[in-house]
């Protein structure tokens, strides 16, 4: 029996799921559905950079100066976008700045992945790059979904700048 849990009641598998007090509160539920629909997208758009990052040699048909670096620059920006979507749906008391230490640590070990990726290299300038990225699309999901950082809409007079 592991530590400060109820023995596990094989006979009855319904029994072994609910917790000690005897009920399933339906907030629980919701509130994991909550964090799904708050946090998903960052996951699901990460599995994404996963996947293309996985990718064997893209070659080099980027027809504009940079454009992989700008291609890195817009794929993280979704990502940092993602994450303060993320904080604001969730109204998660993380900090704007471990979020975005998330998004820059995922294209470290992006950038690292790939060195094991064949036709692909690991680039610092490519993670510079992501960072960039996150950093504007984090910022700018901010200013677009008008929220501060505790959740409130942001009309200035929150903070003495109203009229």
């Amino acid at each position: 029996m592991s530590r400060g849990s109820a023995p596990c009641n094989l006979a009855d598998p319904s029994k072994a799921l609910k917790p000690r007090n005897g009920s399933h509160d339906r907030t629980d539920l919701l509130r994991f559905a909550n964090h799904i629909r708050a946090w998903g997208p960052a996951a699901i758009w990460a599995a994404v950079l996963f996947f293309l990052s996985a990718l064997p040699d893209l070659g080099d048909d980027f027809e504009l100066p940079m454009g992989d670096k700008i291609a890195h620059l817009g794929l993280y920006g979704v990502l940092g976008a993602t994450l303060a979507y993320g904080r604001i749906r969730s109204n998660a008391s993380v900090g704007h700045v471990a979020l975005i230490g998330v998004g820059l640590a995922y294209g470290m070990t992006d950038e690292w992945h790939q060195f094991y990726v064949p036709g692909r290299s690991p680039d610092p300038i490519d993670w510079l790059a992501d960072a960039a990225g996150v950093v504007a699309g984090y910022g700018t999901a901010l200013g677009v979904l008008g929220r501060t950082g505790d959740g409130e809409a942001d009309s200035g007079e929150t903070r003495g700048h109203g009229g």
